[in-house]
Formats: C-alpha cells, sequence, structure tokens
C-alpha cells in the first residue's frame, strides 16, 4: 500500500499539476515582443531572446537546464577524460530530425564544426575551450579541449545560437529555406512564418520524449507594443505573454483572470558602451555617465519595486555575488568632476528599441546624463534590428540584456568580456580581464573561481566596461488555462511540456 501512495504523490510531482492530469490539444497563442531574426545561425549571427523562445521549440541542445539542475536532452550524459582535456558525450538514440533524417554523431560534429570555423563570422567565446568535436561511432563524439574546462556541461546546456542543432541535410539542401523554416528534432515543427504579424508551429507526432509535447500547436503573435499585448491577453485573444511594464505586471496581480509568473534572473538590462567610438573611448565619460544615473530612483519609478538595483556584476540570485565588490553608482558630483576634468563637451547618441518602455528608459537616462552637462540624443530602432547594432558596433551607447547564465557565469563572462573566440559587444580592452577568466576556466575549485569572477567584476566596474543600472526579474502574464509553465530562465519561455486546461 506504501508503495502505491508513494507512487502515486511522484506522478502527481512529476506532473507539475498535483491531481489533475494533464490534458491534450489545443493551440497555445503566445504573445511575442518582437520580430524574430531568423533561424539559420550563420546568417542570423546571434538568436535574441525573442527568436530562441521559438528556436528551443524547434531545435534542441544536448542537455537543458531546469532550475539549476542539468538535464538531458539529446545527450544522455558527459564523461570527462582523466587528463580533462577531453570529454565523451554519449547521444540519445532512435532521434530523428523533421524531414526524417537520423541525430546523430555525423549531426552533432556538423553543427558544432560548422560554427566553430573560423570564417562563419559568429562569436564563439562561450566555447572558446573547444578544440574539436569528433565522431565516436553514431551515438557518442568528443569534445577536444584546448585545456581543462569545468563549465563544459553548462555551456551545452545553454539554449541559444551555438547550442540548438538543426538538421544538416536541410541547412546543406537549402540554407535559406532554413533561415524562414528551421528543421530540429524538438517537441514541434514549423508551418509558416508570416512575417511581422506570426510563427504557427504545429506538434511533432514523433518526438523522442514520449508523451510529449501536450499542445497541437503554437502560435507566436508579433506584437511589439506591450499595451497590446497586456489586453490581449486580458481578453484572451493571446494565453500567455512576457511582461517587462511594471504598470501592467502589477495590475495582473490584481485580476484574479490572470497569472503572474516571476523568475529572478542572474542576469540585467544594460546600456553598452561602444570603446572605440567617441566619447566613450575615453574612461572618464563612461564612468560620468554610470556616475550620473541615479538607479534607486528608476528602481522605485520606472520599475515600481518590481526590479533591484545592481550591486555587481554577478546577481544575489545567481550564488556569485561579490558582496564586498566596491561597484560604481549614483554620485552627479563625481559625474561633474569627471566630466571638468575632460575639458570639452561631451555629446553622444543613446540607441534604444522603439518601444513604449525601451523609449520611457532612454528618455530618463537623457534626463540623468544632462542634468550633468552632457549632451545626448536618443535614437530608436526596431528590436529585430537591434542584435544587427550591437554586433556591428553601429551605436555609441546601446539597450542590450546581460543574460542570465544557469549555474556557471563562465560562458556569459567570457561572451560579454573576453576577447578570444570574437569582438565583445562593447569592444572594451579585455586585456586585465582575460587572464581572470583563463584561470577561473581551468579550476576545479568553487571559492578560487568565485574570486577570480569577483577581480573581473572589479575591472568591469573600474574600467566602466558599461551601464548595468537594475537586475532582471522576468515576469509571464498568462491566463488561468495556461499550465506548466518551467522557471523563466533567461527570459525563455519553454512550452515542451505546456498544457491547457479547457
Amino acid at each position: 500500500m506504501g508503495g502505491v501512495l508513494c507512487a502515486a504523490v511522484a506522478a502527481m510531482l512529476l506532473s507539475g499539476s498535483g491531481a489533475e492530469a494533464q490534458k491534450r490539444g489545443g493551440t497555445l497563442i503566445f504573445g511575442s515582443e518582437a520580430e524574430f531574426n531568423g533561424f539559420n545561425h550563420l546568417k542570423a549571427r546571434i538568436f535574441n531572446q525573442n527568436t530562441v523562445t521559438p528556436a528551443s521549440a524547434v531545435m534542441e541542445t544536448l542537455f537543458a537546464y531546469e532550475g539549476t539542475e542539468i538535464k538531458p536532452r539529446l545527450g544522455l550524459k558527459l564523461e570527462e577524460a582523466p587528463d580533462r582535456l577531453s570529454a565523451v558525450v554519449t547521444l540519445r538514440q532512435g532521434v530523428k530530425f523533421h524531414d526524417g533524417t537520423p541525430f546523430n554523431a555525423d549531426a552533432v560534429v556538423y553543427h558544432y564544426s560548422r560554427l566553430m570555423d573560423p570564417k562563419s563570422g559568429i562569436n564563439t567565446s562561450m566555447l572558446a575551450p573547444v578544440k574539436a568535436v569528433e565522431k565516436i561511432d553514431d551515438a557518442a563524439v568528443r569534445f577536444v579541449l584546448a585545456h581543462p574546462w569545468t563549465a563544459l556541461q553548462s555551456a551545452l546546456a545553454l539554449e541559444h545560437l551555438l547550442n540548438l542543432i538543426g538538421s544538416p541535410t536541410a541547412l546543406e539542401k537549402d540554407p535559406e529555406g532554413f533561415h524562414r523554416k528551421p528543421i530540429g528534432t524538438g517537441p514541434f515543427m514549423v508551418k509558416e512564418w508570416r512575417a511581422g504579424d506570426r510563427l504557427e508551429l504545429v506538434r511533432n507526432p514523433n518526438y523522442w520524449e514520449s508523451g510529449l509535447p501536450y499542445l497541437d500547436g503554437v502560435t507566436y503573435r508579433i506584437l511589439p507594443d506591450g499595451n497590446t499585448r497586456y489586453q490581449s491577453v486580458k481578453s484572451g485573444e493571446v494565453h500567455i505573454t512576457p511582461m517587462d511594464n511594471a504598470g501592467h505586471i502589477l495590475d495582473a496581480k490584481k485580476d484574479a483572470g490572470l497569472k503572474v509568473l516571476m523568475h529572478e534572473g542572474s542576469g540585467a538590462l544594460t546600456w553598452n558602451f561602444n570603446h572605440t567610438k567617441e566619447p566613450f573611448t575615453d574612461e572618464r565619460v563612461r564612468a560620468a555617465v554610470i556616475y550620473s544615473i541615479d538607479t534607486k530612483a528608476i528602481s522605485s519609478t520606472f520599475y515600481l519595486g518590481t526590479s533591484n538595483v545592481t550591486t555587481g556584476l554577478l546577481s544575489p540570485a545567481s550564488g556569485w555575488s561579490c558582496p564586498n565588490l566596491e561597484w560604481r553608482s549614483y554620485d552627479p558630483a563625481k559625474a561633474k568632476a569627471l566630466l571638468k576634468e575632460v575639458g570639452k563637451p561631451v555629446k553622444f547618441t543613446i540607441t534604444a528599441v522603439n518601444n513604449p518602455n525601451s523609449r520611457r528608459m532612454a528618455s530618463i537616462l537623457q534626463q540623468f546624463t544632462q542634468a550633468v552637462g552632457m549632451d545626448v540624443d536618443i535614437r530608436l530602432v526596431e528590436q529585430s534590428q537591434n542584435v544587427r547594432v550591437g554586433v556591428t558596433g553601429d551605436y555609441q551607447m546601446d539597450v542590450w540584456r546581460f543574460t542570465d547564465f544557469g549555474g556557471d557565469p563562465d560562458m556569459l563572462l567570457t561572451y560579454y568580456f573576453s576577447r578570444k573566440g570574437g569582438t565583445p559587444v562593447t569592444r572594451h580592452d579585455a586585456s586585465k580581464i582575460d587572464p581572470l577568466l583563463d584561470e577561473a576556466r581551468v579550476s576545479s575549485d568553487r571559492k578560487r573561481r568565485q574570486e577570480l569572477y569577483c577581480q573581473v567584476a572589479k575591472v568591469v566596474s573600474d574600467e566602466a566596461i558599461f551601464l548595468m543600472p537594475n537586475w532582471l526579474t522576468y515576469h509571464i502574464i498568462s491566463q488561468p488555462v495556461v499550465r506548466n509553465v518551467p522557471p523563466v530562465l533567461n527570459n525563455i519561455t519553454r512550452v515542451r511540456a505546456v498544457w491547457l486546461d479547457k
């Protein structure tokens, strides 16, 4: 009797919905913040969070984070060699891409070799220690490393462009077609992408995980305006949407007809300085901007208490924070003194995304910087274009996101601050940071690694590499019928096990 009861309780916990059985069918309508930047890795060059959300429903990674734990996906296990200079990943067998071709070692080797090719133009710094990926047999690959790398499995578990694996056959046959209609192994397949309107996914009937997905499909409606998205979810036209407007979040919490899901991230909203363009070639100007911004006022008036002020590079939620770090913060007197020291007028343009929240934030930054004597303009670009702006360096100061990094900071700190494997978005001098990251990458001592990452954080603050006012707290607003939404790590809503209670 006790065994039966334990089994029943376990089944309830696994369902994520108490005693209720999951219901099958229905199409989830998702309110997307912006147009997608395409799905062919080489053409897109980077997948922003908005693009990763549907991409991760179509293509999959070897491993994936569930909360803070790494779980198997297309890879079953990772075994490190005794010398720590390689690791073998055993692959899931019997999996097929949506085009019917097999997922196997050849597909994994093709994927990583294609992206790590120096001619690809992709920033591969998050996988910089990987020298090669080799086929052992159909069911296993070897990652050959330049040096020991503690964070390899964590790196392979992050859902982003470098890890989302597509069909080699489809990519070779029709790379342009793949850009609009990617083919992976995921729980959903692309039916149609209508530019500027919607992306329609349908259930993969041959998905390798038994019983999933529950939904018949997912439609991502492109609704850049936050007010429109909020009204659409209130009316039931949309089932679920990410929301960064504090007023809407607080309003939704009071509405019995809505659910608000919150995830305290380990990343932050950032405003990048382009270190290769005047006036931000001068550290004093970068520091003056940071000192001019009243982040506490932003937290209370813009975020209405829904997001906290940064106190360092690594958030308390990450488990890697640096409590003794001297982090630059609001001090208008210091800002004015630095500008006086510069001795000439400081003028620049802030690039912001053309939506109400980003426009308002840019205006707030403009007011603070002008209050200490800077001349600041605002340039607006569409969210789908802001990736190009950042990647090509077509900006002086630009809005960006310092994203969540799962359980290990190595990959994201390397991506944002190292010059090994690519050019960081801020285009800063990494000569002080790279040796610290190199040592942390090979160390298996958790305490020593944290000390090194705190030294990286100090350099970021001392050299005023970017403006990082507030931690990212992700909010998702949904209709009550939406069930089993997992934690919104990195602002990505994962739909593989979501179901509709109707």
